[in-house]
């Protein structure tokens, strides 16, 4: 078949060519307006339902609302995993699903089962309702609102950004959801004082009654017919300003009637906060922008901030927008430029090499040919796929772009010499040139066709990676091999015809010898084979000493799952001890925010504490979130040492570092933002608070572990209002209609929505904030029966504080406590975790019927290890059945597969490298001098040795199957063979290990650049392991052949040669 492929090439080179140009005119058409990410879409689909309980504690969350919206989940085809969180006055239930299910059917199968809630729930429990679809790991961009002289009031600004700059946001196509949090929510109150009520008699049941009159849209009907005109009738009964409510009466006292003005203060104040916002220190209002899933984030960005340069010029005087708290456009643009420019020098090392070797214009140009329309076609079939342009596509395409070139330089490196070999015979000996292309590319089909299936074939664990990992690295491998695929039909179509194009009155075939620079290398390297040849013991014995030794340092090797960003930015998390009220959790903040905002390298914080309304976190008061954003020339390390430092002489607050998107990442994996989460499971909820409490005593010590958070769960102060129902029942009165009244008179009631323009606002009835302090202002509150009778509240009830936990957290209807922490620097997260398990597990064992889960990066981690070695084994089996159904014989098979432990000692060597603080002291340390930093091998370290594993082989099989031609075709004997077929294949092994390994060194040298954390490892490994097969693949396998590698093969009727026929001309 591929003979037929070659010979219809040359037979049809106009057509080959004008396809060729197609494919490159459809390219640069295309791919420009391919969608860019700066990953792809990692998100697991996911329902999240959020329920309103006004007043509810946690626990009473968790029984009344949670546990019912679980047990009406549970059982929906394809639910992966079902998380709640119970906190004060909201639940909040994530249902998430298997990766790649439709999450809009998802929606609609939990729609179905929340139907079946109505009338379970309690009447002052909202509905259930589900967030609009989007995920955190979607939120594109931090705004903020300030009035940096103070002349703007929060009410106001929080008005501006919640009632304009929000609903232009949400018209944005692309936008899912946009959450305002600080400043203060306006709304109409009515604050009742309860000595005035009392004067005239007046209940707060009677006040509600009043303000919800005073705002009550109707219509009256019209008049049929007026002069030959129908009128419709308007009663004016909006409220349109505090005095319409003021003027609203509420009952008689005397005979004279007593409006709302005279038992309230009525106004325009802010709603109870839940959480606050800043900006450098000063008071802002924070939005969060989430994008719906597949939409283009740098397009969408764009349309954002046409919407923001509109609303910037309707703002008033004295408003500051700030666009630059967080923009996720910025990360991409500055991730996918550090590819490009990593891919650019890579081409360019490419053409050094390939003009270094070959001498040639011609020969470059025809070899160079194969990078843009391989990468032409590997782009245009993933756009096809609906995939984007990220960091991992392009990084695929990076690590590849020097393979692409391989199949080619093969190619015509055989047709150049074959041409010159033809120019030096007799001329009528000569054949054409169409006839020795033909032949010199059939040559070598089989080996170019072995070597990028074998190639291939290794990416193929990558595919069978699941979870988050598998949304990283299958995009790089799908670009990686559709790239190879490509350059493998170019090589065998394309290639052919522009040798017979470039190279038929080519000058250079004519002078019937090569280059000086593959002279000189020939010359030598025949000198140094002869001299290994000679001391084949010594050769095989320092090889094996080098694969032992290479096999005890990765012994030494520590794990993680994937390397650390770096994002121009850090997330710092604050917690102050549960139960710290907003404005003291906000003071605590705002210390921290000032001084981090001084640490060298800072150039701005912006902080968010508490919670926003319709904001899937369900964080207390008492929890802080800060960004920080870098300036561009500003060291990430130093920056962090500074933070740590500072963090450490804040006593009484628990604190976490990470990047936006790192922490984003963690809480995808485990819902918490730390890289490691211990899940500890049970039912008494106590048990797990004294379990978290030994854990956190227990990893304290640890000096691996960062940023260690136990209290989530823990107990907060509250107070319980235990009604004495007898003495209820005495006044006329239930406990439900005493908790009402309580309701009202401390958390308030919505009456009515007003709408003043774009606004709306809610009519809250409550009592004055005077009049709700303190515990006394609750004893002392007076309860109403509905006969008239009054009471207060200490003399039917108990008030008193006691603890109760500040946060219930379930995951698959079990509750459960979770221990987090991050790794320290000069540790990984495997060794960790196995330290973790070692004093964690003993506590858990004291415990009955309580169970642990070790989460988060560290669970991703172990399942794709997993899932990698047992692919990589299964595809190790196919590649070794392939190549004996080419070869027909184990010892070709064996000899080509040694390549991959001679691979293993330079992938083991440059991540030892690459990976230590300092080499010269870690090298001491292996010996018992110092402390040993150990190097990590992450999943993209794997990746590495994925791709390395097919590389290596690749040499090893061109040089294997050209032994055998030379004794089967050409009659060498095989000690000539062994000699002429090292010689003659040096030069293509060379320049293809040459061109993959430099390609890879932009890569290398971008250790720590945004965008190329998770390329940098891949490149390390396998350009390591380039360097060591390829010299040791030069010396080692001809002399295993010689030793191991026997003759020609006696019956060759089914090998691959020969399962067609090879006609003398194309």
């Amino acid at each position: 078949m591929l003979n037929t492929l070659i010979r219809w090439s040359l037979q049809r080179r106009g057509l080959v060519l004008g396809l060729a140009a197609l494919l490159v005119v459809a390219s640069a058409l295309r791919i420009p307006r391919m969608p860019v990410e700066v990953f792809p879409e990692l998100n697991a689909p996911t329902v999240t339902i959020m329920t309103e309980a006004p007043g509810y504690a946690p626990e009473e969350v968790e029984r009344t609302v949670t546990f019912q919206i679980e047990t009406a989940l549970n059982g929906i085809a394809g639910l992966r995993r079902l998380r709640s969180s119970s906190a004060l006055g909201l639940s909040i239930v994530w249902a998430e699903f298997d990766f790649g299910a439709d999450i809009y059917r998802n929606r609609q199968l939990v729609g179905e089962r929340l139907a079946r809630l109505e009338g379970v729930l309690p009447a002052n429990v909202q509905p259930p309702g589900m967030t609009p679809v989007a995920s955190i790991a979607g939120e594109i961009m931090l705004l903020g609102l300030t009035s940096p002289k103070g002349t703007v009031p929060s009410l106001e600004l929080r008005r501006i950004a919640e009632f304009d700059l929000r609903p232009r946001l949400l018209a944005t196509t692309g936008v899912a959801q946009v959450t305002a949090l600080g400043g203060e929510l306006p709304e109409f109150q009515v604050r009742v004082r309860p000595d005035t009520l009392l004067r005239y008699g007046l209940s707060l049941a009677q006040v509600a009654k009043a303000a919800e009159d005073a705002h009550a849209p109707v219509g009256a009907g019209y008049l049929p017919d007026v002069g030959g005109r129908e009128l419709p009738l308007r009663p004016d009964t909006r409220v349109r300003g505090p005095e319409d409510i003021a003027s609203t009466v509420v009952g008689q006292w005397n005979g004279t009637p007593v409006t709302l003005g005279q038992v309230a203060d009525i106004g325009i104040g802010g709603a109870p906060r839940r959480g606050s916002g800043s900006a450098d220190g000063q008071p802002a209002v924070i939005l969060t922008v989430q994008r719906n899933p597949k939409a283009n984030t740098l397009e969408l960005t764009s349309r954002i901030d046409e919407v923001l340069s509109d609303f910037e010029k309707t703002i008033p005087e004295g408003v500051v927008l700030q666009r630059s708290i967080f923009r996720q456009a910025d990360f991409i643009g500055v991730a996918i430029d550090n590819v490009l420019e990593s891919l650019r020098d890579a081409a360019i090392f490419v053409v050094i090499i390939l003009f270094l070797f070959l001498l040639n214009f011609r020969t470059t140009l025809i070899t160079l040919t194969a990078l843009p329309l391989s990468l032409g076609a590997a782009l245009l079939a993933l756009d096809a796929w609906g995939a984007t342009v990220n960091v991992m596509t392009l990084g695929g395409i990076a690590v590849a772009v020097g393979s692409l070139v391989d199949d080619a330089i093969v190619d015509v490196e055989n047709v150049f010499r074959r041409l010159r070999l033809n120019a030096t015979l007799p001329e009528d000996q000569r054949r054409t040139t169409l006839q020795v292309i033909y032949e010199a590319s059939v040559e070598v089909r089989q080996a170019i066709l072995l070597a990028t299936a074998v190639i291939i074939l290794v990416f193929v664990p990558l595919f069978f990676l699941g979870g988050i990992e598998g949304r990283f690295f299958r995009p790089l491998g799908a670009a990686y091999v559709i790239g190879l695929a490509a350059s493998l039909i170019v090589a065998m179509t394309v290639t052919p015809v522009l040798c017979y194009y470039l190279l038929r009155n080519a000058p250079a075939v004519k002078i019937g010898r090569e280059g000086w620079v593959v002279r000189v290398l020939k010359a030598r390297y025949a000198s140094a084979l002869g001299r290994a040849l000679r001391a084949r013991s010594l050769v095989l014995a320092g090889s094996g000493a080098l694969l032992v030794a290479a096999v005890l340092l990765s012994a030494t090797y520590g794990s993680s799952f994937i390397p650390e960003f770096n994002e121009g930015s850090i997330t710092l998390f604050v917690n102050a001890p549960p139960g710290t009220s907003l404005p003291e959790s906000d003071r605590i903040a705002r210390q921290l925010e000032l001084q981090a905002g001084r640490i060298p390298g800072v150039a701005a914080v912006t902080r968010r504490t508490g919670r926003a309304e319709q904001d899937e976190h369900v964080e207390p008061v008492s929890s802080s979130e800060m960004e920080i954003r870098l300036k561009a020339d500003a060291d990430l390390k130093t920056v962090r040492h500074d933070l740590t430092e500072l963090l450490a002489a804040a006593p009484g607050v628990t604190t976490q570092l990470g990047g936006p998107i790192a922490h984003r990442l963690s809480h995808i994996l485990s819902g918490t933002p730390a890289a490691i989460a211990i899940k500890v499971f049970g039912d008494d909820l106590e048990e797990l608070r004294a379990i978290a409490r030994q854990v956190e005593k227990a990893l304290e010590p640890l000096p691996g572990v960062r940023d260690l958070v136990a209290n989530r769960e823990m107990l907060a102060d509250t107070v319980p209002i235990r009604f004495d129902n007898d003495k209820l029942a005495h006044y006329g009165l239930t406990p439900a209609d005493a908790a009402a009244q309580l309701e009202t008179a401390f958390l308030g009631r919505t009456v009515g929505v007003v709408n003043r323009g774009a606004s709306r606002l809610d009519i809250v009835l409550r009592l004055a904030r005077e009049e709700r302090q303190s515990l006394d202002d609750v004893r002392s509150f007076l309860l109403q029966a509905p006969s008239g009778a009054i009471v207060r509240v200490r003399d039917v009830a108990s008030v008193i504080e006691e603890q109760s936990s500040s946060l219930v957290t379930r995951e698959n209807v079990r509750r459960k406590a979770v221990i987090s922490c991050n790794v320290a620097e000069g540790h990984n997260l495997g060794d960790l975790v196995e330290e973790i398990r070692a004093r964690v597990d003993p506590v858990i064992a004291s415990y009955p019927g309580t169970y642990v889960e070790y989460g988060g990066q560290f669970e991703a981690q172990e399942e794709a290890s997993r899932r990698i070695l047992l692919a990589s084994l299964a595809v190790l089996a196919v590649i070794a059945i392939i190549l004996y159904s080419a070869f027909r014989s184990a010892r070709p098979v064996l000899l080509i597969l040694l390549n991959l432990p001679l691979a293993l000692v330079g992938g083991v060597v440059a991540l030892f490298l690459a990976d230590s603080p300092d080499i010269l002291r870690n090298v001491a340390a292996l010996f018992g001098t110092g402390t040993y930093v150990a190097p990590v091998v992450s999943i993209s370290a794997l990746v590495g040795f994925i791709g390395l594993a097919g590389v290596a082989c690749r040499n090893g099989l061109l040089l294997i199957s050209h032994y055998y031609h030379l004794m089967e075709e050409e009659g060498v004997a095989k000690a000539d063979a062994v000699m002429q077929g090292a010689r003659e294949r040096l030069v293509p092994i060379l320049m293809t290990a040459l061109t993959s390994a430099l390609a890879l060194v932009p890569l290398v040298l971008a250790k720590g650049e945004i965008g190329s954390e998770l390329q940098h490892p891949i490149a390390v490994v396998i350009l390591g392991g380039l360097v060591s097969s390829t010299f040791l693949n030069l010396f080692v396998v001809p002399i295993a052949f010689d030793l191991f590698g026997g003759g020609p093969r006696k019956n060759r009727d089914d090998t691959i040669d020969n399962l067609e026929a090879t006609p003398a001309q194309p």
